[in-house]
């Protein structure tokens, strides 16, 4: 049963998301003590530098990174020494700053030029020209940042052909300690659900020919946008592979060879693969790279804190069976809402996408840290938006097995998940940054 049409609804998906997300987005955004969330100091002085004309050295990075380690409590984890109030209230030093536009790299994106930070320092200019304090500029990024989120999730989830209820929980849950921060999370996050989203339509599609004009522009801007969003989001142009228009030409064209021609087209992409491999391993070291993914990734024996990390798609600082609750939800409404079945491949390249994703991070955290002792510069929140790839299986398995969901089952799935973890989690922050002064969040 298709139920992508939620006219018969009171309060269509697309207004409940802005609304919920509105509101507790701005309760989060005070409810979270400043320079409280994930780098946020990182984040806050890009954003300020943005347009800074003399970038002072009190929102240099070296500086804030400092005020955001005390924000969170340290090596303690306590705060009591810390001053929400004068981090509010205090003017800071700008050494007489003046405004100028700057498009430096941040040296996250392929492309040279920082628009990850634009929306939120917008906020911070704002702020900066209103009350230039440590605190309010910070709160001023949060809610541009706030602000371009929901505005464009909006009208992604309105346009979405896909069940608009299960997109309200994908792009709200995975990313709410991100809508309190600075950070260029969300730029990426917009670029890389239009990407996916777009991609998922094309997978209907079975030629070129088929494209208008119009569906070409828009997959060529999505395209390109994930080059200047975070670096690891290109791995998701893997899942092209996996589109009809591309694949079925050329199983044609392999299916009318000669039978020699296809042993030699078969060697070729084995020897291929086999170089490929050989490359690999000069460069990582195959078996070790494969041993130290197994023992800091798989082995809950050996992975430490990632065995939390890794697997968290509700935020840190709530209990871990919170979490297997809204993935067990996520997935029922995934196969129950909306009827779509996939190409075989496209379903499989497009969960392979994940790994791709996960595998290509470590490695490039492994480059310069061949230990076999866990890290976790690879937490959840790298493969958290990825979770939209493992989409065309669920529904395939719903289709399959005739999983059917009410508009009215799914609706209400969607928001009583949806607000209890936003409740829970800003009830949580709150009793830990202000009654207890500890760290209140926790870094997915």
């Amino acid at each position: 049963m298709n139920i992508a049409n939620n006219k018969k609804l009171k309060l269509p998906a697309e207004k409940f998301f802005i609304i919920v997300v509105l509101i507790f987005g701005v309760l989060a955004t005070f409810l979270t003590p400043p320079m409280s969330t994930g780098d946020e100091g990182y984040h806050l002085s890009y954003a300020y530098n943005q347009f800074s004309s003399t970038h002072p050295e009190v929102m240099s990075k070296p500086s804030l990174r400092v005020m955001e380690n005390e924000a969170i409590g340290g090596v303690t984890g306590s705060t009591a020494a810390i001053s929400i109030k004068d981090t509010i209230f205090k003017k800071v030093d700008l050494e007489n700053d003046g405004i100028r536009f700057n498009l430096t790299s941040n040296g996250n994106s392929f492309v040279p030029i920082n628009l990850m930070h634009l929306p939120a320092s917008v906020g911070v200019l704002i702020a900066r020209l209103i009350y230039p304090s440590i605190g309010v500029m910070d709160y001023g990024g949060r809610l541009a940042n706030l602000l371009f989120f929901a505005l464009c999730f909006y009208f992604i989830i309105k346009k979405s052909k896909q069940g608009k209820w299960l997109m309200v929980m994908l792009f709200t849950v995975p990313y709410l300690m991100k809508i309190a921060s600075p950070s260029y999370d969300i730029f990426s996050f917009i670029v890389f659900a239009m990407f996916a989203l777009n991609f998922l339509e094309l997978t209907q599609i079975k030629s070129f020919k088929e494209l208008s004009k119009k569906q070409r522009l828009y997959t060529l801007v999505t395209v390109l946008l994930l080059f200047f969003a975070k670096k690891n989001y290109v791995f998701s142009l893997f899942a092209l592979v996996g589109l009809p228009m591309f694949y079925r030409p050329l199983v044609a064209h392999f299916k009318k060879m000669k039978t020699v021609t296809k042993w030699l087209a078969a060697l070729t992409v084995a020897f291929l693969i086999v170089g490929a491999l050989v490359v690999f391993n000069e460069k990582f070291g195959l078996v070790h790279f494969t041993k130290v993914f197994f023992n800091n990734y798989l082995n809950f024996a050996t992975m430490g804190t990632n065995a939390r990390r890794m697997w968290m798609i509700t935020p840190m600082n709530l209990p871990d069976f919170f979490n297997i609750i809204w993935i067990l939800l996520f997935c029922w409404v995934a196969m129950g809402e909306f009827r779509q079945v996939y190409p075989k491949w496209a379903a499989w390249t497009s969960g392979m996408t994940y790994f791709i994703n996960w595998v290509g991070i470590f490695a490039g955290i492994y480059v310069g840290q061949r230990t076999l002792s866990a890290f976790d510069e690879l937490s959840g929140r790298y493969l958290q938006p990825f979770i939209i790839f493992f989409l065309p299986a669920l529904q395939n398995l719903g289709a399959k097995y005739n999983i059917q969901l009410s508009e009215k089952t799914v609706a209400n799935i969607a928001k009583v998940s949806t607000i209890t973890i936003m409740v829970l989690y800003l009830l949580i922050v709150f009793y830990r940054g202000f009654i207890l002064r500890v760290k209140p969040t926790g870094v997915v």
